[in-house]
C-alpha cells in the first residue's frame, strides 16, 4: 500500500536538488542538470509533481521515476490522469490544461500511467544531519508539518466544501495568496518546497519556498541545491 508521505535519507546522497513542476520539459531539464554540473551516480533530484501536460516530452518525464536518482510528489496533473477516466469533468479540465495527450493513449498505456502516478506519494520528508525538508506540490493550510501529515493520510474529504489536507495538498494556494491571513511559519520542519503557482521567481513565505517559475511556457527550470556535496 503507497504511503502518502515518503520519508527519505539524506545522506544516501552526495548533493541534493530540488526542481519545480516540469510539465512535459525533459530537455530543459537535462539542460538545466549540465548547468549544475548535477553527478547521476551520486546525487539526488526531487520534483515538485506535474511531471506531465503542456509540453512535448510527457513520456520521457514520467520515465524520471525509474531512476535512483529522482524522487517526485503527485501534483494535480498526475492525479487528473488517475481519475479523469471515470469522470467527465475531471477529464474536460485536464484536456484544457493541457491534459489531451493522455487520453489519445491506448487504454493499457493509460493504465499503466495511472498505477505510476498512484504510486507517488503527496509529500516528501528529507532528513539531513542539520535540518528536515519537506517537498510538496501546492500548499499546505496546516501550520504544522506533524499534524499535515497525518491529515493527508486521511485522505478526500467526502463533506461537502470542505477543503482536506489531501485536497490542498493537490490543488490549493491559500498560503501563497492569503499568506498574511492566518497562515505562518510551518512547526516540526525547516523548509518546505512546493510549485504549482507559477512565480516569476523562486520567492519565500515563512518557511515556506515556491518554485515553479512556469517551465512549458517560459522555458524556465527553477533548480535549489538544498545540500552541498559532501
Amino acid at each position: 500500500m503507497n504511503t502518502l508521505t515518503k520519508v527519505i535519507d539524506g545522506s544516501d546522497f552526495s548533493a541534493i536538488y530540488v526542481v519545480g513542476d516540469l510539465h512535459g520539459c525533459y530537455s530543459l531539464l537535462m539542460q538545466e542538470l549540465e548547468k549544475v554540473h548535477f553527478n547521476f551516480e551520486k546525487d539526488l533530484l526531487i520534483c515538485t509533481g506535474d511531471l506531465v501536460d503542456r509540453g512535448n516530452e510527457n513520456l520521457e518525464c514520467v520515465s524520471l521515476v525509474n531512476q535512483p536518482w529522482f524522487y517526485c510528489v503527485r501534483g494535480n496533473h498526475e492525479e487528473m490522469c488517475i481519475k479523469g477516466r471515470d469522470d467527465a469533468w475531471i477529464q474536460d479540465m485536464h484536456a484544457q490544461n493541457g491534459g489531451e495527450w493522455f487520453y489519445l493513449l491506448l487504454t493499457e498505456k493509460q493504465d499503466e500511467l495511472s498505477e505510476i502516478f498512484s504510486a507517488l506519494p503527496l509529500a516528501i520528508e528529507l532528513n539531513l544531519k542539520h535540518k528536515k525538508i519537506g517537498i510538496l506540490h501546492a500548499d499546505i493550510a496546516l501550520n504544522d508539518w506533524n499534524v499535515f501529515k497525518k491529515k493527508i493520510a486521511k485522505g478526500e474529504s467526502r463533506i461537502p466544501r470542505l477543503t482536506s489536507a489531501y485536497t490542498n495538498a493537490l490543488w490549493g494556494r491559500g498560503r501563497i495568496r492569503n499568506h498574511s491571513y492566518r497562515y505562518g511559519t510551518v512547526k516540526n520542519i525547516d523548509e518546505i518546497y512546493l510549485g504549482h503557482t507559477i512565480v516569476k521567481e523562486h520567492i519565500q513565505i515563512d518557511n515556506c519556498y515556491y518554485i515553479d517559475v512556469g517551465s512549458s511556457y517560459t522555458q524556465k527550470l527553477c533548480v535549489v541545491k538544498i545540500k552541498d556535496a559532501n
